[in-house]
């Protein structure tokens, strides 16, 4: 049995010649005028980040046609397709498509797995899918480990800035202004959504913080996967050097993709837990 693998641009990989047998559907980036710009190969990170510093970039789902022409394809050459889309919680990517995946020529053969995941998190579940299908696994077996594995995942985002979060209408300027007179920095959850997690009075205070909450809730684990925007170096040498401090091992460490760069600014790090494949690592 041949197995393709889709993703869309969440997961950050744009240039899949490197992978065996994988392929892309573009999430879409509007600009303030309304022009759609393909998040591909072809939108360098400096393009978008002029864009980004420019405007409020709003994102949007992949083109139904372009995502459904391409299952096409695939089914001429694999006879299933598994597909590693952006969390049903930050998009509608994944129930549109898991709409049109149980139409008759494409039921079970496209495979839409309930990721939970975006970035760092996508790409360590592709690493899985790669390992699964070695070994002879069938789309419906790969999909149910999927789920089961990923369902509990948690980590934690912290922005440097409020800027983006502002300009998106997310939280108020005056919340940001008394924020900013405080050193306040949220530290935001993800489990597949996002949502509030706690607050500290500086960056680095939130970072050890959050350290500390991957310790406790998984202590079977010391490397920590990281996914983060354009920052200053001192930043970035700053979280390298609390990470060892912890005692802690760095996994990936990958720029964010610009379609959540687009809503969460400059100067965010992201930090998941290194799940390893057949063991239960939450509490």
């Amino acid at each position: 049995m041949k197995i393709a693998i889709l993703i869309d641009s969440s997961c950050g990989i744009k240039d899949v010649k490197n992978y065996k047998n994988l392929h892309l559907v573009p999430l879409m980036i509007t600009k303030e005028d309304g022009q759609q710009v393909a998040d591909d190969e072809n939108l360098s990170s400096e393009e978008f980040y002029v864009l980004n510093d420019s405007q409020l970039l709003k994102t949007s789902q992949s083109i139904p046609g372009n995502v459904m022409g391409k299952w096409d394809d695939l089914l001429k050459e694999y006879d299933e397709v598994i597909c590693l889309l952006l969390s049903k919680g930050l998009s509608g990517q994944y129930n549109t498509f898991k709409m049109f995946s149980q139409e008759d020529e494409y039921k079970n053969k496209i495979h839409v797995i309930d990721t939970n995941g975006v970035s760092i998190v996508i790409k360590r579940q592709l690493e899985l899918v790669e390992k699964l299908i070695k070994e002879g696994k069938n789309g419906q077996e790969i999909k149910d480990i999927m789920e089961e594995h990923y369902n509990k995942t948690v980590g934690y985002i912290i922005p440097k800035s409020l800027d983006q979060l502002v300009r998106g209408g997310r939280i108020s300027k005056a919340a940001a202004g008394l924020a900013k007179i405080l050193k306040i920095t949220p530290i935001l959850k993800y489990d597949g959504e996002i949502d509030k997690q706690d607050k500290t009075r500086t960056f680095k205070k939130a970072v050890e913080e959050v350290l500390n909450l991957l310790k406790e809730n998984y202590p079977k684990s010391d490397i920590i996967d990281i996914a983060y925007s354009e920052t200053d170096n001192e930043t970035f040498n700053l979280v390298q050097e609390l990470i060892e401090d912890a005692g802690l091992k760095i996994g990936l460490l990958e720029q964010m993709p610009n379609t959540i760069t687009c809503h969460t600014g400059r100067g965010t790090f992201a930090f998941m837990p290194y799940q390893i494949w057949g063991e239960k690592l939450w509490k």
